[in-house]
């Protein structure tokens, strides 16, 4: 009677390891952020890359801060607010300056359409200041279009692009 109760004991507790030896349990897939979240995380992230003087002298635009940007905003972007489910931006409406700073999200199937606008506004910048101010289209001649891993589309053009980028890219 001993013997089986041992053998019964040892059953269980081999049970037990092998229990406890299966693979843990998969991570939770992450939840989406929603168009307000991401905006705020591009915010955070232009911050992070620029001056304290940019940030306090420089408003963002952003998804959800409740503004209407207008059509004239969008048209000088080159693409619609519809082609974006987020949007983070810091742009200069006056003609003496090349200044755009901004992370958008493409809606799916709009990457194009919003690349190709942020392109069309970096020519035009160019071929603005290109013979009116020389300092300015040099800065505009630097600008930074990309687009990230996860299709967030990027554009700085600023004096400083290459530290503005890094600070961004870094803090995404």
């Amino acid at each position: 009677m001993k013997k089986a109760i041992a053998l019964a004991l040892g059953a269980i507790l081999c049970l037990g390891l092998l229990a406890a030896c299966g693979t843990p349990a998969a991570d939770p897939t992450p939840t989406p952020l929603s168009g307000a979240e991401l905006a705020e995380h591009y915010k955070a992230a232009i911050e992070a890359g620029r001056t304290e003087s940019d940030n306090a002298d420089r408003p963002i635009s952003c998804t959800g801060d409740g503004e209407d940007q207008g059509e004239l905003f969008w048209q000088m972007l080159g693409f619609a607010a519809e082609d974006v489910d987020a949007y983070a931006v810091s742009l200069s409406l006056m003609n003496t300056q090349a200044y755009c700073v901004g992370l958008f999200k493409p809606v799916e199937g709009k990457a194009e359409a919003v690349s190709a606008g942020l392109q069309k506004y970096v020519e035009s910048m160019q071929s603005s200041f290109e013979f009116y101010l020389p300092d300015q289209g040099e800065i505009a001649n630097n600008a930074i279009l990309k687009t990230l891993d996860d299709g967030t589309v990027i554009i700085v053009m600023t004096e400083g692009w290459d530290e503005v980028y890094a600070g961004i890219t870094e803090a995404l």
